[in-house]
C-alpha cells in the first residue's frame, strides 16, 4: 500500500500542482502519516531503514559482532522486529532470519515493521518456542504490558490468557533445512525449554546464542556450560559462571554464549577483562538542561561501557543514550526502577578514532535524577569484522 508521501505526490500530478511550498507539503504527508498509523495501514515502531537501530544496546553489538554475511539467524522472541532489523541487515542479501513470535498482539506492528522496513529475508512464524512440538502452552499477557508476555508466570486476577501452539527449534530447523550461525532469545523466562527443544543442532552445530536471562535462574546458562560453551555479560563483559557473577541487584541480563571450539571464529578470541579508563563526578558533566546530564569525549577505537552511579524516583522515566559519527549508536529508555538495576551500563564500539556523546535524562515522573559519577571501562581484544559501511 503506498505511502501519504507517494499518495500526495500522485496527487500533485494528476492536478498539476507543482508550484507547492515545500515545508507545507512536509507538514501535509506528515498529518496523513499519522492518519495512516491510526487506522492500522502503516505501523512502524523501530526506525526507517537507512536509520540505526539504537535499542537493546548490548543485544545489538553482539549480534553485529557475531552475524556473518549470508549467516541463517534465528529471531526468538521477535517483538516488534527491531533486532529482526539489526539481524536482517548484519546477514545480507544472501542470508535469512526466522523470526518467532508467540504473542498475538505483536505481531501486526512486526508485520508491519518488516515491511516497512523492506526485510525481504526475514521470515515471520507465530508459535511459543518450546522444548516440543504440537502442543499447546497458555500465554500470559499483563494489561498494558505486551514486552512482559510470558509462558510461564503466574496468573493474577487482570491477566489476560491465551492458548499458543508449541514449535522445537530442532523440528523447525530439520524440516526447512535451515541451521543457524547465530540465534537471539528473549522469551522472557522460557529459555530453558526452548533450548531443550534445540539440543540437537546446539550439539552437532554449535551456534552462538545471545539470550536474555533471569538472573536468579542458571538453568539455561548451566545447559550450555555443560555443552562446552563460554558465556559472558553482554554490557559488562564479564564472565558468567554462577548467578554471583551477575551485577549485584540485577533481575535481567543479556549473555553471550559461544562454543569453545568456534571461540576462534568470533570477535571475542582476545577478549579480556575490562579495565577502567576514567572516572567523572556529575558535577564534571555538562547540564544543557534541569533534566539532563551530557559528556563529551576524545577516544580511540575500541570497545568500552559506560556505567552511571545514579538515583531516580523508582517511577520516573530515564534515558541514556551514546552518540558519536553524527548518529544515535545506543539507548536505553525504560522506568527507573528496571533501569536502576539492568541497564545502567551502556557498552558502545568506535571502529576509529571519534568524539563521543553520553547523555542521560530525565524524561518525565516524580521527583529529580541526581548523576553522582560515571564510570567509563574498556574491553580490550574486542576485534569484530569492520563493516562495509553501516549496518542497521
Amino acid at each position: 500500500m503506498k505511502t501519504a508521501t507517494t499518495l500526495v505526490q500522485s496527487a500533485l500530478k494528476v492536478f498539476n500542482l507543482r508550484l507547492v511550498r515545500r515545508n507545507r507539503f512536509d507538514r501535509l504527508c506528515g498529518v496523513l502519516d499519522s492518519r495512516i498509523t491510526e487506522t492500522g495501514w502503516l505501523v512502524r515502531d523501530i526506525p526507517a531503514w537507512y536509520e540505526p537501530v539504537a535499542g537493546e544496546p548490548g543485544v545489538n553489538l553482539a549480534l553485529r559482532d557475531l552475524i556473518k554475511p549470508g549467516d541463517v539467524c534465528f529471531d526468538v522472541g521477535a517483538f516488534d522486529g527491531a533486532l529482526a532489523q539489526v539481524m536482517s541487515r548484519a546477514t545480507g542479501p544472501r542470508g535469512t532470519v526466522c523470526a518467532f513470535e508467540a504473542n498475538p498482539g505483536m505481531l501486526p506492528k512486526l508485520t508491519n515493521n518488516c515491511s516497512a522496513n523492506v526485510l525481504n529475508n526475514v521470515h515471520l512464524t507465530h508459535a511459543a518456542v518450546w522444548h516440543t512440538t504440537g502442543e499447546w502452552v497458555t500465554m500470559l499477557i499483563p494489561p498494558g504490558v505486551p514486552a512482559a508476555a510470558t509462558v510461564t508466570g503466574t496468573v493474577n486476577a487482570d491477566t489476560r490468557q491465551l492458548a499458543i501452539p508449541t514449535l522445537a527449534l530442532d523440528d523447525f530447523a530439520e524440516r526447512h533445512g535451515l541451521f543457524p550461525n547465530v540465534v537471539k532469545m528473549d522469551i522472557e523466562g522460557a529459555e530453558f525449554n526452548a533450548l531443550k527443544g534445540f539440543a540437537r543442532c546446539l550439539a552437532r552445530r554449535k551456534p552462538h546464542l545471545v539470550l536474555e536471562h533471569r538472573t536468579h535462574e542458571m538453568h539455561a546458562i548451566d545447559l550450555v556450560r555443560e555443552l562446552g560453551y563460554e558465556v559472558f555479560d553482554c554490557a559488562s563483559y564479564e564472565d558468567i559462571r554462577e548467578a554471583k557473577d551477575f551485577p549485584a541487584g540485577s533481575s535481567i541480563r543479556n549473555v553471550v554464549c559461544v562454543h569453545r571450539d568456534r571461540l576462534h571464529e568470533t570477535a571475542y578470541t582476545g577478549r579480556k577483562p575490562r579495565r577502567a579508563v576514567k572516572e567523572f563526578a556529575g558535577a564534571e558533566l555538562t547540564r544543557p538542561d534541569a533534566m539532563t546530564y551530557e559528556l563529551q569525549l576524545r577516544l580511540p577505537a575500541g570497545r568500552y561501557v559506560a556505567e552511571l552511579d545514579v538515583s531516580a524516583d523508582a517511577d520516573s522515566t530515564l534515558a541514556y543514550d551514546v552518540s558519536f559519527d553524527r548518529a544515535l549508536r545506543g539507548k536505553w529508555h525504560v522506568t527507573a526502577w528496571w533501569f536502576l538495576a539492568n541497564a545502567r551500563d551502556l557498552p558502545f564500539h568506535l571502529p576509529r578514532e571519534t568524539t563521543v556523546t553520553l547523555r542521560v535524562s530525565h524524561v518525565e515522573g516524580p521527583g529529580a535524577m541526581r548523576l553522582d559519577r560515571l564510570k567509563l571501562f574498556a574491553v580490550d581484544g574486542v576485534t569484530p569484522v569492520p563493516s562495509l559501511g553501516e549496518v542497521m
